[in-house]
């Protein structure tokens, strides 16, 4: 008599016989070991079969030679259960054979550590699908990878709340007060809520923008106006050229990075600050005082027109003789004697000056007119674009949307014109093509619309493929660069005629109004926007708020 096989699908098994076939109840394998052959339990299992069979395969032959022929191991063997019992390793889910499915089954039960900062696994590489594939379950359900997992989902929807924001300009604003005698003329912030912020009557303040209170302060740290008829020539052709009719005096630049700030002055050079924090017993900063780390030596006879940190704890100092300098700061201290690193010269005076790190590469506004690129791994001035009959007021560099090598310089001047300049960019060295930088042609019409009434005084952004700028027109203008820019460009990286209108869309999407007329700095974390232009206080439009939030920006 033939052997009819006997099928286990899903946990049901069903032995067909001759006359009919019989279901019976979910197969289990409980303990103890003796038991294993039974069927009819409900002792849930350690491990679940999905598919498995009992079969022979019939020959040719009468039914003597098929009952005398060998059996093929049935994977329900009582040899396969004795095997079980004297091999603890051995796991029925693996090949006997299989030494990695054997080392994943083996870790089920043992604790699984999980970096919530990384949200990766050290047990497997994050791109080894396979080895993902045999994770023991219990990594989808530890608490770390589950906190990851809400964190990471948190951070995206405020990032998706924030970026509609900054499209449709919800923006609460507040107003932090920083004196009752002076004015806010600059201001610049690292990380919030720390600001740093020059004052019309020249002095320093640092800020906790939340607590809205003043960390420390050096009042009276920089002169107020270069004096008609002095003997600094130079310093009063500065300041004619930053600020025009609307000079509103006081500090010309500020710039913080962690415990350290740095401002110039008219009267020239740098000088540089520790920042000394009052705590109280919950960690939150109270007070404090900044205490004077004295001079930056080299810039003493020039005015420093713009002020930048780097990553490296670089100094770099844009001047108005014509040259940028790099100064190492770290462990600086009132005793230190710095030179600087680098120190390049540039075809005039450099008005503003702004730091790209992932290109390596820093961009300079110049008064001839110009915007001029410089190699931040050495300081040293390679190339520059002519775009004004006016001098070039601000500058920077931007990232586009959606395209890992797609970058841009824009160059606001005193006219009001904002002019958007493509960068060749090598998508393998990630590095500008120093040779060909600009992906623009002497025909290109690289000037954006519409323009500012007055000088453009500064310029900042959020992310990528959006900027903001601000002029002496008393707005704050926030821009969004078209998406896909670079599908028009040749292969030699250049926009051809017909395809420049295309290629350069840029759309102003609103403007932020109700600033004074010398408004002169802005920066942004991209959550909030920062700015002067608001008397004695920094004005702090805040775009991560969920939408009907009080509080309108002016529009």
């Amino acid at each position: 008599m033939a052997i009819s096989p006997v099928g286990i699908v899903l946990g049901v098994v069903s032995v067909l016989v001759p006359s009919s076939p019989i279901q019976v109840d979910a197969f289990v394998l409980p303990t103890p070991l003796s038991e294993r052959l039974s069927v009819g339990l409900t002792t849930s299992p350690k491990i679940l079969w999905t598919k498995s069979s009992l079969a022979y395969d019939p020959r040719d032959g009468s039914d003597e030679e098929r009952d005398t022929a060998p059996t093929p191991a049935s994977p329900f063997s009582a040899n396969y259960f004795q095997k079980q019992e004297t091999d603890d390793e051995y796991d029925p889910a693996c090949s006997a054979e299989d030494e990695d499915c054997l080392a994943f089954s083996s870790l089920e039960d043992q604790p699984l550590v999980f970096n919530a900062n990384t949200n990766e696994d050290p047990l497997c590489d994050p791109q080894d699908v396979d080895c993902q594939a045999f994770l023991p379950k219990t990594y989808l359900t530890s608490d770390t990878y589950l906190a990851a997992e809400l964190k990471t989902r948190s951070n995206s929807i405020e990032k998706e709340r924030t970026d509609h924001n900054w499209k449709t300009a919800h923006c609460p604003t507040s107003f932090v007060s920083i004196s009752n005698s002076d004015w806010v003329r600059r201001v610049h912030m690292e990380t919030y809520p720390m600001a740093v912020c020059g004052g019309a009557r020249g002095g320093v303040y640092v800020v906790n923008l939340e607590e809205k209170s003043i960390i420390g302060k050096a009042e009276g740290a920089h002169i107020v106006q270069v004096e008609q008829g002095g003997s600094n020539k130079m310093a009063k052709q500065a300041m004619d050229k930053l600020y025009g009719k609307l000079d509103g005096g006081g500090v010309v630049a500020v710039a913080i990075h962690g415990d350290l700030v740095a401002s110039s002055g008219r009267e020239g050079g740098v000088r540089l600050w520790r920042i000394e924090k009052s705590e109280n017993n919950m960690g939150s900063v109270t007070g404090g005082e900044l205490i004077s780390l004295g001079s930056v030596p080299g810039v003493q006879n020039t005015v420093v027109t713009s002020l930048k940190f780097d990553s490296n704890d670089l100094l770099w100092t844009a001047c108005y003789d014509g040259t940028v300098r790099a100064y190492d700061i770290s462990g600086y201290d009132d005793s230190s004697v710095r030179k600087p690193l680098f120190q390049s010269d540039f075809t005039d005076s450099v008005l503003d000056m702004h730091l790209c790190e992932e290109l390596k590469l820093g961009v300079c506004a110049t008064a001839d007119g110009g915007a001029a690129l410089f190699n931040m791994d050495d300081g040293q001035f390679f190339v520059g674009i002519m775009l004004f009959e006016v001098a070039a007021r601000s500058v920077i560099i931007i990232k586009h949307k959606n395209d890992d090598a797609g970058y841009s310089v824009l160059c606001g001047g005193t006219d009001g014109v904002i002019h958007r300049i493509p960068l060749n960019v090598n998508p393998t060295t990630g590095r500008v093509d120093e040779d060909d930088p600009f992906g623009v042609s002497e025909t290109t019409d690289t000037a954006i619309k519409p323009r500012h009434v007055g000088p453009v005084m500064c310029m900042t952004s959020p992310d990528d493929g959006v900027f903001i700028s601000g002029g002496q027109d008393g707005t704050l203008r926030v821009w969004n660069c078209a998406e896909g820019e670079n599908d028009n460009v040749g292969n030699d990286g250049v926009v051809g005629n017909q395809q420049a209108a295309q290629h350069l869309q840029t759309k102003c999407m609103y403007a932020l109004t109700g600033y004074k007329l010398w408004l002169g700095s802005a920066c942004t974390d991209g959550k909030r926007l920062l700015s002067d232009g608001g008397e004695n206080a920094v004005i702090v439009r805040d775009f991560s708020l969920e939408p009907g939030t009080n509080g309108k920006p002016s529009l």
